[in-house]
């Protein structure tokens, strides 16, 4: 019977361990030859936050689409108020989901961006490993142990079964570290590339999450500025009669320019769209839509910016001449139910510019075009008013202003006015004009 020697039992022993460390190996560096990402689905919470905001910015939408609806010429001072205020919130509301979109579609480029790089870093860890493990691979095949690690074994310190097993765990454990070190390197490659996925996902959604918001941002400044203009036309009619009335009733100019006041404080910071050159153009007063009308063009260089209507005084009332016939009808009428109206007719431009003069400053923009809103105090443009056409009267019934719905005068205008082409202005009960006709 052939007995073996402790040497080649050794031997036998370090082969088998030197072999499966190299098939080891060969698995492991196979285990790493291609990374592949999977990133399994979950909620995301960057995903619940967008979609929150934007339904609140669809019910801002919503809101601000019914506000655009109120009539700024002819609403309550509430009306316009409310309107404007829910218009101006939109706006501000639009303006912060952009901004926070875009804030989101960066942070989560520049996290895809780090992912990127630690990935990148990674790679090069894991190559380094699996270049280590294949080189353990093949030297385990090539170069099996030898005659020296033999002769160490053979010592006199290497005699016991005790140390010698010792030292070839201490071996395998080394193997078996590099082995682990492989797997966990490729596992958090693996985590980065996900993220750096995930991270893309995430900016590419909150960018066309921030084009649509400047859509609809872009459509909120749209109507916002729609709106304004006809609020300020509301500021240039109801100015231009504070400042007339004031005259006559100190009361009911103050209370017209209070309200004023308020809408200029509100409709200032909408900026206004450009309505012409400082050197030429035409002043263009509202209709009873409004729709700009565009009156006789403006001779900015000389004294008079329209011609002077033809005019003629019917019962003390100023009024153009192509009217007289009408309001001199509706006056008789009235008398005869016992309503006994007077008012007040056509007005002189040049009053109304020597105060832009004032209160805007002296370039033709400022007189002309500036926003009344922008003047201190806020001023009337010259044009925008039908009593410059000697087309408006502000009534007054039994010797005092028409302020109220309630007052008999306005009552009788409303359900009378009308026959004979004059119709109120809703937000100033006392003035009546012909821009319905």
């Amino acid at each position: 019977m052939a007995t073996t020697s402790p040497r080649s039992t050794l031997q036998q022993r370090l082969t088998r361990r030197t072999h499966r460390f190299a098939a080891l190996a060969v698995a492991a560096l196979t285990l790493v030859g291609t990374v592949g990402v999977a990133i399994g689905s979950s909620v995301n919470a960057g995903a619940v936050a967008t979609d929150a905001r934007t339904q609140r910015a669809n019910v801002r939408a919503e809101q601000a689409k019914v506000a655009a609806q109120v009539n700024a010429l002819e609403g309550s001072q509430a009306q316009v108020m409310a309107a404007l205020n829910t218009l101006n919130e939109n706006v501000r509301g639009q303006q912060a989901t952009l901004s926070e979109a875009r804030r989101q579609a960066e942070a989560s480029a520049a996290e895809a961006a780090q992912a990127e790089r630690d990935a990148a870093q990674t790679t090069r860890e894991l190559d380094a490993l699996r270049a280590r493990v294949a080189k353990y691979a093949v030297k385990a095949y090539v170069d099996p142990p030898g005659e020296e690690l033999m002769r160490r074994f053979e010592a006199a310190s290497a005699q016991e079964d005790a140390t010698r097993n010792a030292f070839l765990n201490m071996q395998s454990r080394t193997d078996s570290d590099v082995i682990d070190q492989l797997r966990s390197t490729k596992a958090r490659l693996e985590e980065q590339l996900a993220r750096a996925q995930s991270a893309k996902s995430a900016a590419e959604a909150h960018a066309a999450e921030a084009e649509s918001a400047l859509a609809s941002l872009a459509g909120a400044q749209e109507q916002q500025q729609l709106f304004a203009i006809q609020v300020r036309q509301r500021l240039d009619e109801s100015l231009s009669d504070a400042a007339f009335l004031s005259r006559m009733d100190a009361d009911l100019g103050r209370q017209i320019a209070a309200e004023a006041s308020e809408l200029a404080r509100a409709v200032s910071p909408i900026p206004a769209p450009a309505t012409g050159s400082a050197s030429g153009g035409s002043t263009q007063p509202p209709n009873g839509s409004g729709s700009p009308t565009t009156t006789t063009p403006v001779s900015r260089g000389g004294s008079t910016p329209y011609p002077t209507p033809s005019l003629t005084t019917v019962n003390g009332i100023t009024v153009a001449s192509s009217v007289a016939d009408r309001v001199r009808g509706l006056l008789n009428a009235a008398a005869a139910d016992g309503i006994n109206l007077s008012g007040y007719g056509y007005r002189d431009f040049n009053t109304q510019i020597s105060l832009r003069r004032q209160n805007c400053g002296t370039s033709d923009y400022a007189i002309w075009e500036m926003p009344p809103d922008s003047c201190s105090p806020p001023t009337a443009r010259p044009g925008y008013s039908y009593h410059e056409r000697g087309l408006a009267i502000d009534f007054m019934a039994n010797g005092r202003f028409i302020n109220s719905r309630s007052n008999p005068g306005f009552v009788w205008l409303a359900a009378n006015a009308g026959r004979f082409g004059f119709y109120n202005l809703p937000s100033e009960p006392w003035h009546w004009d012909t821009r319905g006709t």
